[in-house]
């Protein structure tokens, strides 16, 4: 497989993710962080994790801008991987503190290890080079 198509790829498969992720913070957070194994939250915060979920399907669907070209893809990648490593870092710092269930640090380490990941690629420069 080419660097390319593994990029492509990539990109479909996280932005999918969260996308999908997205979609059910919006139309069933309760679900959602059932599915999650979180435990509950009060009904009233329900209303935030929605919100939550425009900006984590947002994320998702920024990924599509990888068909356009390797000048958008590389963009989508920085920030994206801006982004999941400050959730990331969020995240661990509220369940260290106590203030988010560990349930949290599935959330943080997909986000870190994606975050990290895009981060060697970009450093890499395989959106720079092609199809390698």
């Amino acid at each position: 497989m080419n660097r390319l198509k593994f990029l492509r790829l990539w990109s479909l498969a996280v932005g999918g993710m969260d996308a999908c992720t997205g979609l059910m913070l919006v139309f069933a957070p309760a679900q959602t962080l059932r599915l999650m194994q979180v435990p509950e939250v009060a009904p009233a915060a329900l209303i935030f994790l929605s919100w939550m979920g425009v900006f984590i399907g947002s994320v998702g669907l920024s990924y599509a801008l990888v068909l356009k070209g390797s000048r958008e893809a590389e963009t989508v990648w920085i920030f994206t991987a801006v982004v999941r490593l400050a959730v990331a870092c969020f995240l661990v710092a509220e369940i260290f503190s106590g203030n988010l269930p560990s349930a949290w640090l599935l959330v943080a380490v997909t986000d870190g290890v994606v975050a990290l990941g895009q981060g060697a690629v970009l450093r890499a420069g395989w959106w720079k080079g092609g199809e390698g």
